[in-house]
């Protein structure tokens, strides 16, 4: 089946598969949303939700006519009636998902990854990373514009916490009478552009799916059939999984000698937002949940890498052997697409998984066990220390006693953000992200 845009075919996938409630379906089996104003409700979103259906009537440029007259554009899955961006249904998707304690910074990671991502790929690989769907990305746009162009560089800014359920991350969805709250993923196009070797094609091109879920709905006991928010885990190529050093007694004590960033300093209580139960528990949750609905034995380890991210680096950084990492690409000297020092990153990975077991034995314990390939990288999406926030804006930040904390724009420079994103598409696709060259090797990237 093809769709046509402006009288032009367009091939799509044989099988596209929801970003929100994970169902595959041939692409002649979607749904269109209705766009006459009559026609805003539908049964399983409910009000104020466009009327989801399938078409009979087309018009000359390929687009749904429903039952008022009117043109539709936007596509729906035929399971759960979200809405299913266009790229999808062209281009082969690449699904991550992002876990971690309660306040291991996923927010300020993510956000500072795809804004790297947006300089990285055209500077170095040759690529667009572009918004597939800015309407499903918008709070990650909104993370990204305060932390990077934030008119006020010398003001201490807070991203907000990750929603526990409800709000701009999740969906809900009427099935078969029953309230399911799905995940929202957010989505990005990855194209080569006119200055790459292979700019037409279509195999290396892909859609970034990542799913960011707030660390409480890994902890035991929170999956159920109404929330399946998690279960994305078993359908993603890659798990990434943040520890916050800083949540870990052992690493704040060999910290306290050598910084007196206020993350690092001993704890007479839990932080602001971080949760009771270890971190090494909810990832071993995580495991639980990816055996059961990735239909695994107990013993059977999972076939997708695993890369644990050690957050904060910029201040426990002297720990691991100088503290200084090195740019993660190697560019080419002829402007083609740079090559990801992929041997590089596989020896930083061995040196952290050597302190991992000084000062969290429990956790690479669980690692291993879960995945047959682990990786363990060093991140930082700040580069710098937090302060506290004063004023106004502190009495909307937090409703803790304590004063909030939060960065400086101007000082913000990320560590190593972009890595959790290009060594996985390094590893697990074919031609979209080339290995640089090893000095003890005469192979091509």
């Amino acid at each position: 089946m093809v769709l046509s845009r402006a009288g032009l075919a367009i091939p799509l996938l044989p099988e596209v598969t929801c970003p929100n409630c994970w169902h595959s379906f041939p692409p002649e089996d979607a749904l269109w949303l209705a766009e006459h104003p009559d026609l805003n409700q539908d049964e399983k979103l409910g009000e104020n939700h466009k009327l989801r259906f399938l078409p009979s009537r087309f018009n000359l440029e390929g687009a749904a006519i429903d039952s008022r007259g009117t043109s539709c554009h936007d596509l729906a899955c035929p399971e759960c009636h979200l809405k299913v961006s266009r790229p999808l249904f062209e281009i082969t998707p690449f699904f991550l998902s992002f876990l971690g304690a309660p306040s291991s910074g996923k927010s300020y990671l993510l956000a500072a990854m795809t804004w790297r991502m947006r300089q990285a790929f055209p500077n170095h690989f040759c690529m667009s990373f572009e918004d597939s769907d800015p309407e499903s990305n918008a709070m990650l746009l909104e993370y990204e514009a305060e932390q990077f162009n934030n008119l006020k560089q010398d003001k201490p800014t807070l991203l907000a916490k990750t929603i526990v359920v409800g709000g701009d991350l999740y969906n809900t969805v009427n099935m078969n009478g029953v309230n399911v709250t799905f995940c929202r993923p957010f989505l990005f196009t990855l194209r080569p552009d006119s200055s790459h070797p292979h700019a037409e094609a279509k195999t290396i091109q892909r859609v970034i799916c990542l799913y960011d879920n707030a660390g409480e709905h890994f902890e035991p006991g929170r999956d159920s059939a109404g929330a399946p928010v998690t279960r994305h885990l078993a359908l993603s190529e890659t798990l990434l999984f943040l520890f916050d050093p800083t949540q870990n007694a052992k690493f704040r004590t060999a910290c306290q000698e050598f910084t007196d960033d206020p993350q690092m300093q001993a704890k007479e209580e839990l932080g602001r937002g971080e949760s009771r139960v270890r971190q090494d528990v909810i990832l071993s949750e995580a495991a639980a949940r990816v055996r059961k609905y990735g239909g695994l034995g107990q013993a059977e380890k999972h076939n997708k890498p695993l890369i644990v991210l050690v957050t904060k680096y910029d201040c426990w950084r002297p720990l691991l052997d100088n503290g200084n990492l090195e740019e993660p690409w190697l560019n080419d000297p002829k402007g083609g697409p740079a090559g990801l020092k992929v041997d590089l990153i596989k020896e930083v990975s061995k040196k952290l998984k050597l302190l991992l077991q000084q000062y969290a034995p429990e956790l690479v314990s669980v690692a291993e066990s879960f995945c047959d390939e682990v990786y363990y990288l060093p991140v930082s999406a700040t580069g710098c220390s937090p302060e506290d926030i004063v004023g106004d804006e502190a009495e909307t930040a937090t409703n803790s006693d304590r004063p909030a904390s939060g960065f400086r724009p101007k000082d913000i420079k990320p560590i190593w953000a972009e890595v959790p994103l290009l060594f996985p598409l390094c590893l697990r696709t074919r031609g979209v992200i080339g290995r640089a060259v090893s000095k003890r090797s005469n192979g091509k990237k």
